[in-house]
């Protein structure tokens, strides 16, 4: 039985750094290798989804010469704000260990310049090839492949493209990816971002899932997952705009339009990615005349 304490990606502002991971008692999830098989590939995808988070543990944090002490709450789960006098942008290590061994864990932290444009990005279907609004061809997905035999959405030369003609021809830095992905994903989705060289950035997912049956019946969603994080992001960067980029096949045009509505001088565009076995298209004219009527510049990619 191997214990592990996953520190996810944190956010930080000019004032404090937001931290949080799992904590697990069982953790057998192993590094992916390009010619791991399906049967290998199933075997990670039920570890993942069969982990057993450590509830009400410590766990130190160490950042930037600060010690500081969290306890994970009744799903393993932990969060913690840590004051910071770091002044450039960039990425930075942290550390966190615990009694229980000798082990420790490393993870890192993005200081992000508030005055610059960010990417709040959805990840299935938006980059990920995921086929989320079909279950079995998801499933398949999840189970048989693993990070370096998924695809990236076809065209991905063209989202970069359009990312920086909505920031005035200026390839963006700070990325923040939110997704119903849950947290069980994390290792997959760093993974696929590095070996398919896709802009790092910060995840905000879901909670995590117990075991198969949660994955295949759409357990434990919050449906406004999306809606808060966007949300805290605007509050969390109050000086910083941002460009939303998502896909026709779920939500994400609906949660759009709010924040537009809501903050449409936050926004520096919307991009909108058309399924091609989705036909809304109504739907998204609709979408894009209210985007553009708030003098919000609108990109559509296939």
């Amino acid at each position: 039985m191997e214990s592990k304490i996953i520190g996810y990606r944190g956010i930080a502002n000019s004032e404090k750094v937001i931290i949080s991971g799992h904590a697990f008692e069982k953790h057998k999830v192993r590094d992916v290798e390009p010619h791991h098989g399906r049967r290998r590939n199933i075997k990670q995808t039920i570890h993942r989804f069969r982990a057993r988070p450590l509830k009400w543990t410590a766990v130190d944090i160490r950042l930037q010469g600060i010690e500081q002490r969290v306890r994970t709450n009744n799903k393993g789960f932990f969060t913690i704000e840590i004051k910071h006098k770091l002044s450039r942008p960039g990425w930075y290590p942290y550390e966190l260990f615990w009694k229980r061994n000798n082990k420790q864990f490393k993870s890192e932290f993005y200081v992000s310049d508030e005055h610059e444009t960010g990417v709040i990005s959805d990840i299935d279907d938006t980059l990920l090839v995921s086929h989320s609004t079909r279950l079995i061809r998801k499933l398949a997905l999840v189970l048989f492949r693993n990070a370096h035999t998924r695809k990236t959405i076809p065209y991905i030369k063209n989202w970069h493209a359009h990312i920086r003609d909505l920031n005035d021809t200026a390839h963006p830095r700070d990325f923040f990816y939110v997704s119903n992905s849950e947290w069980n994903l994390y290792d997959f989705l760093v993974d696929f971002f590095s070996i398919n060289e896709l802009p790092k950035g910060v995840f905000f997912l879901q909670q995590l899932k117990k075991g198969i049956r949660e994955l295949i019946v759409n357990g434990n969603i919050d449906n406004n997952h999306k809606m808060n994080s966007i949300q805290f992001l605007l509050g969390f960067y109050p000086n910083k705009k941002f460009i939303l980029v998502g896909d026709n096949g779920q939500r994400d045009m609906e949660i759009y339009s709010e924040i537009v509505s809501r903050y449409k001088d936050r926004i520096k565009g919307v991009m909108i990615r058309k399924l091609p076995y989705i036909k809304n298209e109504r739907k998204i004219h609709r979408f894009q005349q209210s985007v553009l009527r708030s003098n919000v510049p609108f990109k559509s990619l296939r």
